[in-house]
């Protein structure tokens, strides 16, 4: 699609609309994930530096889909009604200037957009991992509906005026796997915030490991995210096991996250018990970030042993926070970690368990670790962020 937007001038400023349904709590749950976050710091930092020929408003798709006359027909339809809305309605009503009264749309996350527009559009692209990991997720998605899923996001990928990536490897991968070409899109990586810095300065306080139930005085293993498959829970648990041997029994792991809902989750509690891990591991849930920064101080190791990440957010701020961590050395992970992380083959459990160990055993490493990660951290920030993203809607612009 054609960069140029030669009607707008710096006398009427490009309007731009950015989506802000990932903090609707009720959306499609990325609101307790990276994208809400995403979303969230974007859109305050945006207000902070906007200006000159950019304006940038908000709008919502359950709003923009609720004003729609059509939608409650939709309702007697006796299938679909979700992909009907999405792809019929959507964009006509995006295309409607009363309603979506801008020039161009910005979606954040690229799972969000229909798969065509009436008025042009951006997208953030996360990642690619359905298509990285092809035969992986079609084993246990087989299903035309997740097929067509994926089919529609990557026609809204294809059909966007400009493309943001989110690393410079998913960059490569829009350019390898979609013959997007390097012109038409724009790295903006993402940020942290200032408070996860702030954690390193925290007294630790015990209170924290009441209110999640973790027994005090033990070693904590700490792993934050998801449990699809590209997260290597088996690998996890893998190598926490032969961590937990090594120390004898001491170390337990904290999987926090909002997986309870996830459909993969009775196979990770199968997981567990298969590695009789039942005393070692504990599933707080979703942790808010207050009690997470003092979980943080708790925090021997951060194991993260994802097999591909678009850009790899938790460990980074678990870095800025001070604490140790272990990753992987695929993706985007030395691109966003660099050397302020121990990175092994994450499908390699023993390789990761004696990264973790060396953490454990060696204080030189730790400190090492706890203090080179804040630095490599502080490269991030949500501000750099806006700026690359005003950057891509100029570009637009031009």
């Amino acid at each position: 699609m054609n960069l140029a937007a030669s009607k707008y001038s710096a006398v009427s400023p490009l309007r731009v609309g950015l989506d802000i349904s990932a903090l609707n709590p009720n959306f499609k749950s990325h609101a307790a994930r990276g994208i809400g976050r995403y979303v969230r710091e974007l859109k305050n930092s945006l207000l902070e530096i906007e200006g000159g020929n950019v304006s940038v408003g908000h709008f919502d798709h359950d709003d923009i889909i609720n004003n729609s006359k059509l939608s409650p027909i939709l309702n007697w339809a006796p299938f679909g009604r979700t992909t009907l809305r999405q792809q019929i309605i959507y964009p006509m009503q995006l295309g409607n200037k009363q309603i979506c009264p801008f020039d161009i749309t910005h979606f954040p996350a690229h799972m969000d957009p229909p798969a065509w527009g009436m008025k042009n559009y951006i997208v953030t692209v996360l990642d690619l991992i359905p298509l990285v990991m092809s035969d992986l997720y079609k084993a246990i998605n087989p299903s035309w509906r997740f097929r067509l899923a994926r089919f529609l996001e990557l026609q809204a990928i294809k059909n966007a005026a400009l493309i943001i990536a989110i690393s410079e490897h998913t960059a490569k991968d829009c350019e390898r796997l979609l013959g997007i070409k390097p012109e038409n899109i724009n790295v903006t990586p993402l940020g942290v915030d200032k408070k996860f810095f702030a954690g390193r300065d925290l007294a630790a306080d015990s209170e924290v490991l009441k209110r999640l139930s973790i027994p005090e005085g033990r070693e904590i293993i700490l792993y934050l995210g998801g449990i699809d498959p590209r997260k290597n829970i088996k690998g996890l648990l893998e190598a926490f096991k032969i961590i937990r041997d090594a120390k004898g029994g001491s170390p337990i792991l904290v999987m926090a996250g909002k997986i309870s809902d996830d459909k993969q989750y009775p196979e990770v509690l199968k997981l567990i018990e298969s590695y009789r891990l039942g005393e070692s591991v504990l599933l707080p849930g979703f942790v808010g970030d207050e009690d997470l920064l003092k979980l943080f101080k708790h925090t021997r190791v951060f194991l993260f042993p994802s097999l591909y990440e678009g850009f790899g957010l938790t460990p980074l701020e678990a870095m800025a926070a001070g604490v140790p961590v272990v990753s992987s050395n695929t993706s985007s992970m030395p691109e966003v970690l660099g050397k302020a992380a121990i990175l092994v083959n994450p499908e390699d459990p023993e390789a990761m368990a004696r990264g973790a160990l060396g953490i454990l055993e060696n204080p030189a490493i730790a400190a090492d670790l706890r203090a080179q990660g804040p630095k490599r951290a502080q490269l991030f920030t949500w501000r750099r962020t806006a700026e690359a993203t005003l950057t891509a809607y100029e570009r637009f612009l031009r």
